[in-house]
């Protein structure tokens, strides 16, 4: 059931962000004991690439969306809390929207739950529509990054899904004030959040939308980082505390959260409208708790109403080969001897049209393109071959071929003529199946903004029988966090980067307390530098070293593919977001979640000490 729509204050509980990672129960059932409005929580993303969406599978296996599913119906009858749910099932489609609806049913009639009313809420779109509005020129590149929408890609995409705003899960719950579980698409990650908000009647949309922004990640903005969440929401303000109680919040690793994986922290656009953070303030309430103010929100004119569309397609099959190599005369000359063994596939398999990648992990496996040194020699060479055929068979054949000049192929000097490669596996060539692809990650503009997203109604019939068994009492001891974690949002670290820098000087490395790297969307990488202190972050500011200008000296790229660059004093922090140089998951990827991308900042030198820094 509902709760009453007269309250001062909401309750919002987080149990993890994202469904079917899992949670502890001893916290869950203590937090529902403590008293909660609702449970909300977050389904998915584009973080794991194109393959989900393209192939039609879950993010996470179907029974551990029954586990985490099984928790929320049983605590929705033990406790009558409501629980929403958004892009469910990781990428939202229709069919695993209806997967966890029948979790749903399955658990009501085979616990005996009580009667329960639950609502789905569909995010795929017609092809139709989408090629009307492209038509009409109602349709444009989400980013800079993103290329210009075409006919092929909307044809090709085995769907396509909108993100939806928070106006369809508000309708579902004023339509249906009764309700239990709301089970919605593909969502801004915000929206279950801001709509549960604005149906209670608390009208700031900036304090909604920025209280979602932050707890659809679950406890990640805590110290150390979490899984569940609290959020304690008022007409002007809202609080956040982590529920594990070895965790805390501060002003910085709250403030630091709004730069996670977006292309720049004071502006965040979503369905409808933008955040607006430039004026946000953070106060630490007590040791855990941290209270959030003056986040804005700026609705889009009338009429003008925009929903981001996200598709992806089958790009042909792809078969992978895994191995490594330890031999230095051959590492000494391994990128010419790659380029022999492709002119060696290319010549046997002529035939064939086929692409191929063989990705070189210790020399520039993982960051491509963007890897800034590539002249040192190392100790051993992991290698990830990847053939991408039109069909399986010839996906495996082209990665078969490879394989064959990987272990035989002669070089230079060779003394080791049994073979160059050892492989851990046997058979050795792994066909993988279809290859996927974004293909559309585009705005829509002028739209319903709730037309597009069909609600369904259903009532489950459970007999009422169960009966909720007693929890053993358990007692968690709280753990001191550091003052060093306190200050920044990392423990005290030694790094060991070699060569040392010179005297007088340190790497970035030696005084960040944060330097990371993460996917902005498929198309876009970003880069956050977090300092613990006030000193360390002024002086990395006046030195005038972090600038567009060395992003892109640092990472090979074109001034004009720096999307960002900006210091945002209220995390005490420097953004950069990038050109990707390869679509997140397509062929040829290296990183897909974009995490590793970090390493190039970590040696950049600054013109004081370490000693000096603080």
């Amino acid at each position: 059931m509902s709760p009453a729509r007269t309250k001062d204050e909401l309750r919002i509980f987080t149990p993890v962000g994202q469904l079917g990672q899992g949670w502890s129960e001893q916290i869950f059932w203590d937090t529902l004991d403590s008293g909660v409005d609702a449970i909300i929580l977050d389904g998915g993303s584009t973080d794991s690439g194109p393959g989900r969406l393209a192939l039609g599978k879950p993010n996470v296996p179907r029974s551990r969306l029954a586990r985490d599913i099984g928790m929320l119906v049983q605590a929705c009858h033990t406790h009558n809390v409501p629980a929403l749910i958004g892009s469910a099932g990781g990428d939202g489609e229709n069919a695993l929207v209806d997967m966890c609806i029948d979790i749903v049913q399955e658990a009501v009639k085979a616990n005996g739950y009580r009667p329960m009313k639950v609502i789905s809420i569909y995010s795929e779109i017609p092809d139709d529509l989408v090629r009307q509005k492209l038509k009409t020129d109602l349709i444009t590149p989400c980013g800079t990054a993103v290329p210009q929408l075409t006919e092929h890609e909307i044809t090709t995409s085995t769907r396509i899904v909108a993100q939806m705003g928070l106006e369809p899960f508000l309708k579902a719950m004023q339509d249906n004030p009764g309700f239990d579980i709301i089970v919605g698409g593909r969502a801004f990650d915000p929206s279950p959040y801001a709509a549960f908000c604005l149906y209670h009647g608390f009208e700031d949309m900036g304090v909604n939308y920025a209280m979602g922004k932050i707890m659809e990640c679950g406890g990640v903005c805590a110290l150390p980082k979490s899984r569940e969440s609290l959020a304690i929401v008022r007409h002007d303000n809202f609080d956040i505390l982590p529920c594990d109680i070895k965790a805390r919040c501060t002003e910085v690793s709250v403030a630091a959260h709004f730069l996670y994986e977006k292309t720049r922290p004071d502006i965040i656009h979503g369905p409808g409208g933008a955040l607006l953070l430039s004026d946000t303030t953070y106060e630490q309430i007590d040791e855990r708790t941290v209270r959030v103010r003056g986040a804005k929100y700026k609705p889009e004119p009338e009429g003008q109403y925009t929903v981001k569309l996200e598709g992806a397609r089958v790009n042909g099959y792809n078969t992978i080969v895994l191995g490594a190599m330890r031999d230095p005369i051959l590492l000494s000359q391994l990128d010419s001897w790659i380029a022999s063994i492709e002119v060696m596939v290319a010549e046997r398999c002529s035939g064939i049209d086929f692409e191929l990648k063989i990705h070189k992990y210790g020399v520039n496996g993982v960051m491509g393109p963007l890897e800034p040194d590539t002249t040192t020699v190392p100790k051993e060479v992991f290698v990830a071959v990847q053939a991408k055929a039109a069909t399986q068979d010839e996906a495996n054949e082209i990665a078969s071929a490879a394989k064959l000049g990987l272990t035989h192929m002669p070089y230079p000097d060779q003394l080791a003529t049994a073979g160059n490669f050892a492989w851990p596996f046997t058979p050795s060539e792994v066909p993988m199946g279809p290859l996927a692809k974004f293909c559309v990650y585009h705005i829509m503009h002028e739209v319903d903004r709730t037309a597009l997203f069909p609600i369904k109604v259903m009532d489950f019939h459970g007999n009422n029988s169960f009966v909720a068994q007693p929890r053993p009492v358990k007692t968690i001891q709280p753990q001191t966090v550091t003052d060093s974690a306190g200050k920044g949002l990392a423990n005290p670290k030694k790094y060991y980067l070699t060569p040392k820098p010179a005297e007088g000087t340190c790497y970035l490395a030696d005084i960040a307390s944060v330097v990371r790297s993460k996917n902005s969307g498929p198309y876009e990488l970003t880069f956050d530098i977090l300092f613990g202190d006030q000193a360390t972050y002024k002086k990395v500011k006046e030195t005038g070293i972090l600038t567009r200008e060395t992003i892109a000296k640092l990472y090979h790229i074109a001034d004009e593919d720096v999307i960002a660059s900006l210091f945002w004093d209220q995390a005490m922090a420097y953004k950069a977001t990038i050109r990707r140089p390869a679509v997140s998951g397509g062929f040829g990827e290296t990183d897909t979640h974009g995490s590793q991308q970090h390493v190039p900042l970590l040696y950049i030198k600054m013109p004081f000490g370490r000693e000096r820094a603080s």
